[in-house]
């Protein structure tokens, strides 16, 4: 609803929660749970060459996502007004 009333659009990351079923792992994409946008967890003090691999994954598949829902914007866009 806030999105609407500000004229976005959300693009989720499609997944359910990782890392919580017995059978998940620390490498599952959204392994925290998050539920908008692509979210990661590093220690304070270390750089970027500690974000985990399945955040920089969830962030791949959530640009992934985006561009999707753009291209189908556009195709919309163009099929309504005719090019």
């Amino acid at each position: 609803m806030l999105a609407a009333q500000h004229g976005m659009h959300w693009v989720n990351l499609g997944l359910m929660p990782g890392w919580k079923p017995s059978t998940a792992s620390e490498c599952d994409l959204k392994r925290l749970g998050i539920f908008v946008g692509a979210g990661t967890q590093t220690d304070m003090d270390e750089g970027v060459e500690a974000v985990h691999k399945a955040d920089i994954a969830a962030a791949e598949h959530l640009g992934r996502r985006v561009a999707d829902a753009a291209r189908a914007t556009v195709a919309g866009r163009v099929a309504r007004l005719g090019g």
